[in-house]
């Protein structure tokens, strides 16, 4: 029963123990979150990768996961790339039911059309984000990307349209494009790069010199420099020094052919490629059971085996209890007889009690005390005293570390051993 029980705990043990075990997407997500910000691009991208790999059912992380690989690859400027991941993403979003996700999906995945110079797709995406969402966030965005959409198609007078701020009227409800949604950095850039392509140097100028009192970001520092530099020879020295020191740690963090980026680029590649898990979770769980169900029975057929050990034993204790001469049963006379005829019926007690190093006098008196002789029918079948009898039980028990009290039993369990 003892060895039932220990196996038995073991298997819950290895079930747990393969349950707290598995990472899941969440932890593989936030490693590569770690891991991007230490700019360790192929590392974050081999987490992310995991993440979306993972047989559950966490969704919502799977698609952040997919959206970072996106925007790694936006970094990369492998735009159709960004464009298929950010698709893997909304799909997610949509089995995740998470409309804002899925909003902000949308924008990502117009955006990259719109760098792909394919305005009419983009522009469908955004009306699409629009519908699921009509929050400032997604409004905010879906003013960029149109805007955005304009400038790559060389419509720039839309692109002002899409960002130059409006009033709003007190009659009707507030529209998307006013000063609030309309006043970031990035619609200051977007007014600069138009105003720069309409040969309106005195406002890209204005926005450009608006972006570099408002934001540090590297990326809109960049744009001001390119402006800056092209609208104004006469541009203070120092805001040039300053967005080219920007520029050189924009490259230097960015640069395109680094072998890191490129080979996450193929890392992210790899998201988009069909994947069969080494075990599929119905296989895994399948396998896990079936190591149980085997545990289970091995557990049971040890503890069946040990009890017909048990139940052998004391019927054939039983008999020889009631032979009316045990001397001669045994082949008393002759150890070797005697010692060959125990082990046969008494599972080998003999040779057992031999491995542990006791003479043949102490194996006599165990195999009368294992059949369940009293002091008086010991003494009557050995010829001795009563008071002898008990003082070598005691000293037999002392020597296998039990009570003269619990030797029948101990001489049981080593009968019943497999040793």
């Amino acid at each position: 029963m003892r060895a039932h029980r220990q196996i038995g705990f073991l298997s819950l043990f290895l079930v747990l123990s393969v349950a707290c075990a598995s990472p899941t997407a969440e932890s593989y997500y936030l490693q590569g979150k770690q891991l991007r910000e230490a700019n360790q691009p192929v590392e974050a991208m081999q987490a992310f990768l995991s993440a979306v790999r993972v047989p559950s059912d966490e969704f919502a992380v799977k698609g952040r996961a997919y959206s970072n690989m996106a925007t790694m690859c936006r970094i990369g400027e492998q735009h159709e790339l960004a464009f298929d991941l950010y698709r893997q993403s909304l799909n997610q979003f949509v089995a995740a039911k998470d409309t804002l996700a899925q909003a902000f999906a949308l924008n990502n995945m117009a955006w990259e059309k719109a760098v792909l110079a394919d305005k009419q797709t983009a522009f469908q995406l955004l009306d699409s984000a629009l519908a699921l969402s009509s929050s400032e966030a997604v409004q905010t965005k879906v003013l960029e990307s149109r805007a955005a959409a304009c400038l790559y198609a060389g419509e720039y007078d839309s692109v002002l349209f899409y960002t130059v701020p409006k009033p709003a009227l007190a009659s009707t409800p507030k529209p998307a494009l006013d000063s609030s949604s309309t006043s970031s950095p990035y619609f200051a850039i977007l007014r600069a790069q138009a105003y720069t392509f309409l040969n309106h140097k005195d406002s890209a100028l204005f926005y450009a010199r608006q972006v570099l009192a408002e934001t540090d970001n590297p990326r809109y520092l960049d744009d001001a420099y390119y402006i800056l530099t092209h609208c104004d020879s006469t541009a203070v020295a120092d805001d040039i020094r300053d967005l080219a020191s920007a520029r050189t740690d924009l490259q230097r963090s960015l640069e395109r052919n680094d072998p890191e980026w490129i080979e996450a680029m193929l890392l992210a590649q790899q998201a988009l490629e069909p994947y069969s898990p080494p075990l599929k979770p119905q296989t895994l769980f399948a396998l896990i059971a079936s190591a149980i169900l085997l545990l289970l029975a091995f557990a049971a057929w040890l503890y069946l085996r040990s009890r017909r050990r048990e139940n052998a034993l004391d019927a054939q204790c039983r008999l020889l209890r009631q032979s009316p001469d045990i001397r001669s049963e045994l082949q008393w006379n002759d150890y070797r007889q005697f010692s060959a005829l125990c082990n046969k019926l008494l599972s080998g007690i003999v040779s057992k009690l031999e491995q542990r190093g006791l003479p043949e006098r102490d194996i006599r008196i165990c195999v009368l005390v294992l059949i369940g002789f009293s002091y008086a029918e010991m003494a009557q079948i050995l010829f001795r005293a009563e008071n002898g009898i008990g003082k070598d039980k005691y000293l037999i028990a002392k020597r296998l570390g039990v009570s003269a009290k619990q030797l029948q039993e101990t001489l049981r369990s080593i009968a019943n051993s497999h040793a």
